[in-house]
Parts: C-alpha cells; sequence; structure tokens
C-alpha cells in the first residue's frame, strides 16, 4: 500500500463527549455522511452510536450501509430519497426528511403501509439557505396533508443555518426567528416533535439554537467549523483532537544539480545541488494538485517542501531538512511527526478551500487502520 490513513477511535470518542457535555441537556447527533468525513463511516459510527440520539447520514445508501454493518442506533437521513427506497428506509427504521407533500408523500405512506410500520419523518423547514424545505407559513398545509394519511408520524422538526459561524451575524438571527414560527405551529399539532437547527458551529457560538438536538459533524472529527469559531471557542475549555492521521513512504531519494527541474511543466528548477524524495501519492490520492510549490509533509520531524507540480500519483519533497531519510522513510502528510505537525487545515489553507472538502475527498481507496490511540 502507498499510503494508509490512521483513524483514532479514541480522539471520536473524546469529541463526541466533549460535544455532548457542551451542548447537555440538549442531545447530541453526530453526522456521518460523507462516509464519515472520510473517516470511515462504519466503524466512526460505531464508536459514537452509544451517545448519539441520532446518526446522521445524506443518501438512503448510507443509512442501509450503516445498519447492513449492524449499528442500531437511531439513524436520520438529511438529504433526499428516491421512491424506490422508500420501504427499504421504513424497513429499516431510517427516519426521513419532508419538504414534499406531493407525490412524495403519498409513496412513503404506501411504503409504510407495506411493511407494516409508521414511518417516521423530520419536517425540513427553509429558513433561508434556500436548497431543501418549506417556507415556514406552508407548515399548516403540510401538517394537514401528513394528518390526512395513516402510517407518517412527524417525530422532528429541523432547518439549517447558512452563516452559523459568524459570531455576529443578523442572518443567523433572522433564520432562527423563522424557525421559531414553525416550530410553534409543528408544536401545536405534534408537541412530541423534536426541534434541530443547530451544527457544530451553532452549537458552539449560538447556544440559544441548540433545541432539542444539536447536529454536529466536522466537530467530531477533531476540526474547528472556522477560525473565528476555535478563536470563540478558545476560553471555552472545550478541546478537540484531530482523528485522522494520513502517512505513507519514500520510494526514491535522488540527488539533483543546480538547475535541474522537477516535475511536470519544469515549473520548479533547483536553486543548488539538492537530495530529493519522491512519495508514491498524487492528486488521486487526495492530495489537492493546488498544494504544488506550496505545502509541505513531515519527514524525521522536518518540514520537507513539496518540489514542483504534484502528479496524480506521484509527489516531489525537497530533503533539505531531513538529510538522513532514505527509501522507506515514514512521512506524514496529515498528522504530527515530533514537535511538528500538518493539519487538515493547513491542507485546506494552501488550497484555498476548506478542511471539510480535504477530509471528505480522501478516496475510499485508500486504506484506513483504526487505533486505539
Amino acid at each position: 500500500m502507498n499510503g494508509t490513513l490512521e483513524i483514532s477511535l479514541a480522539a471520536l470518542r473524546a469529541n463526541a463527549e466533549a460535544l455532548r457535555a457542551l451542548v447537555a441537556p440538549t442531545h447530541a447527533a453526530f453526522v456521518v455522511k460523507g462516509n464519515a468525513y472520510g473517516h470511515g463511516a462504519p466503524e466512526v459510527a460505531r464508536a459514537v452510536e452509544a451517545g448519539a440520539r441520532y446518526l446522521c447520514v445524506y443518501t438512503i445508501d448510507e443509512a442501509l450501509a450503516l445498519r447492513a454493518a449492524g449499528i442500531g442506533a437511531p439513524v436520520l437521513v438529511l438529504g433526499p430519497v428516491p421512491a424506490a427506497s422508500l420501504r427499504a428506509a421504513v424497513e429499516n427504521d431510517c427516519e426521513l426528511p419532508l419538504w414534499d407533500e406531493r407525490g412524495y408523500l403519498h409513496d412513503l405512506a404506501t411504503a409504510a403501509r407495506a411493511c407494516g410500520k409508521s414511518a417516521r419523518v423530520h419536517l425540513k423547514i427553509n429558513t433561508g439557505l434556500n436548497r431543501f424545505g418549506i417556507a415556514p407559513d406552508q407548515c399548516d398545509a403540510m401538517l394537514d396533508a401528513v394528518a390526512s394519511v395513516r402510517d407518517v408520524e412527524i417525530v422532528g422538526v429541523f432547518s439549517h443555518l447558512a452563516a452559523a459561524e459568524e459570531i455576529d451575524s443578523p442572518y443567523t438571527q433572522y433564520q432562527l426567528a423563522r424557525f421559531s414560527i414553525a416550530r410553534e405551529r409543528v408544536r401545536a399539532r405534534f408537541p412530541a416533535a423534536q426541534h434541530h437547527i443547530a451544527a457544530s458551529a451553532a452549537a458552539m457560538l449560538w447556544p440559544q439554537s441548540r433545541l432539542d438536538i444539536a447536529r454536529f459533524g466536522i466537530a467530531l472529527y477533531g476540526l474547528w467549523p472556522s477560525e473565528q469559531t476555535r478563536a470563540a471557542m478558545g476560553e471555552s475549555g472545550i478541546a478537540l483532537r484531530p482523528a485522522l492521521a494520513y502517512r505513507s513512504q519514500l520510494v526514491v531519494t535522488r540527488e539533483i544539480e543546480a538547475g535541474e527541474a522537477v516535475g511536470y511543466g519544469c515549473t520548479f528548477h533547483a536553486p543548488r545541488a539538492m537530495r530529493i524524495g519522491v512519495l508514491p501519492l498524487g492528486y488521486a490520492d487526495g492530495i489537492p494538485r493546488l498544494l504544488s510549490g506550496n505545502g509541505s509533509f513531515l519527514i524525521d520531524g522536518a518540514r520537507c517542501a513539496i518540489l514542483g507540480r504534484i502528479a496524480m500519483n506521484t509527489t516531489v519533497l525537497d530533503l533539505s531538512h531531513a538529510p538522513a531519510a532514505g527509501v522507506g522513510a515514514t512521512v506524514t502528510l496529515i498528522g504530527r511527526d515530533g514537535s511538528e505537525e500538518i493539519a487538515a487545515d493547513d491542507w485546506a489553507r494552501w488550497a484555498q478551500t476548506i478542511s471539510y472538502e480535504i477530509v471528505t475527498r480522501l478516496p475510499d481507496t485508500l486504506p484506513r487502520r483504526f487505533v486505539e490511540l
């Protein structure tokens, strides 16, 4: 294998417990969509399910994969579910979003009757993100539609915030006010329904948004939703520990002379005689091409700069600060080596993106090793 992801189950459990304590008595739901943000969904779910009010996924396929892996915790699907998959969803006790009172509601009721169970749904409210959901003033019509069919039960009402990473966000206040209107209408007819709108940033920065359930995604994995969130929580006592490390080994080392080029396009020319190392990983393995000539990885506790363009399957490193490194030397792409650390946030800064994208785009083909460290 050319590279391995090491996932700390102990870090996941510690993060989950810290987040649960932060929002108590509000319940915590843990989001494991996108292969648990690249960390490995079944294993992550198994590690944190004991303390989860829900495990949240985006697709029904993700939900059914958890059930096939023996995960028994309540599962909430956040995204659209095809009509052909509704019966499997109900049979496997998956709770579903509802924002369409037309054919979808009829299909859902039919699927529920076919398997002799009640379909449990969470009414999705569009408070301003303008993706999925109904407007607050459409709640009564939707509630009437649900009441007109059998075998569909509203057990939750939820929404999602657009700018919760901002400490002073009038738009978040606007969304919370719109959600309050919908909540009151739902509560009048379904008093036991659970209310939830907060994800990681909102649960940290906007305590009034925690309601019955807070949905933790990126924070579960030890990553902060934003630098602003990290700074604001600096004195709160909450500590998050990154759960993922990415490591490989050098497969080639060589000496090059001053003026020699490295990599496609000859974008790097050695300013002096240099020793370089070749890593057998590239952008096919989740390393953003924007790290070319811009990032660094760790070898023997030292930062080794990326030289030239990252290729599909190779990355070249400057070994000037790791003179003893030879073939087989460990390369830490993400993680700690000695006193130095490369974080997913470093990759995100170099690649002009966010840590969410960095970890979720790590390929499923990379081996994941789960450790109790």
